[in-house]
């Protein structure tokens, strides 16, 4: 159940994100470089973010072979 959750703030928080990069203009204008880079930059940090939150969430149960 805790990996359910996990996902659902993770799909909560890219939409967040994808709101924030249409409302900015960075979908928009992607074949400026620099927009490409400042957007490239957002979507690497909420990929870091997303995969943070889902740790702190379902803890590290979800990659456990073996029972205890």
């Amino acid at each position: 159940m805790a990996s359910f959750k996990a996902v659902v703030v993770m799909l909560i928080f890219s939409a967040a994100v994808a709101f924030g990069l249409n409302a900015t203009g960075l979908t928009a204008n992607h074949q400026d470089p620099l927009y490409a880079l400042a957007g490239a930059v957002v979507l690497l940090v909420a990929l870091i973010v997303n995969v943070t939150l889902y740790l702190k969430i379902a803890g590290e149960a979800p990659f456990r072979w073996f029972k205890d």
